[in-house]
């Protein structure tokens, strides 16, 4: 356990769930191999930094068929070229509707929760002076070509450098622990 964790301030609640609810919850937390009070703490988290928030500043759940199959009808140039535009714009708007600050940490926190929303593997490592950030989306090239021209306008709009790479399925963004500190988030 992290020790900002461990210092994180909790408090002890008492709650009535459904039967049908608590018991999907016991099953969440036995496959994910984690008490009970983790998976609570898990889905509340992200219930409130996602889920409630979302909807309301614009994202909308879309099935992954119906966006490749529009994106297999589009050429490469327009996909970087609609990205870059995205990029520079929806960053500081959503940043100010879901978290209410712009702030590199807290757009990351964002992509992070989005990655889980849309059931992308998302992973953080921290190397040397730089932390590299891979997100499997399993959506094919051209996916990976948007993720690395929106992300890499986005960065740059919010004042931070980064370096992408990609393959067929995932992508990989780096950045400066100057722009972004993982210990505060």
């Amino acid at each position: 356990m992290s020790e900002d964790i461990k210092n994180e301030k909790t408090e002890t609640i008492t709650a009535r769930i459904h039967k049908k609810t608590l018991d999907k919850l016991r099953s969440y937390a036995k496959s994910e191999n984690i008490t009970i009070n983790s998976a609570i703490n898990q889905l509340l988290s992200h219930a409130v930094d996602w889920d409630v928030v979302a909807a309301k500043t614009g994202w909308i759940p879309v099935p992954k068929d119906v966006l490749m199959a529009y994106f297999e009808k589009i050429d490469d140039q327009t996909i970087m070229d609609v990205a870059e535009m995205v990029g520079q714009n929806v960053p500081k708007d959503m940043l100010l509707a879901m978290r209410g600050k712009i702030d590199v940490g807290e757009w990351i926190s964002i992509l992070r929760s989005r990655a889980k929303a849309a059931g992308f593997h998302f992973s953080e490592i921290i190397e040397d002076d730089n932390v590299k950030f891979v997100m499997k989306h399993d959506m094919g090239m051209k996916w990976s070509i948007y993720f690395q021209t929106y992300y890499y306008s986005a960065f740059k709009t919010l004042g931070a450098s980064i370096e992408c790479s990609l393959t067929n399925n995932a992508i990989s963004y780096q950045i400066s622990t100057k722009d972004y500190d993982p210990k505060k988030i």
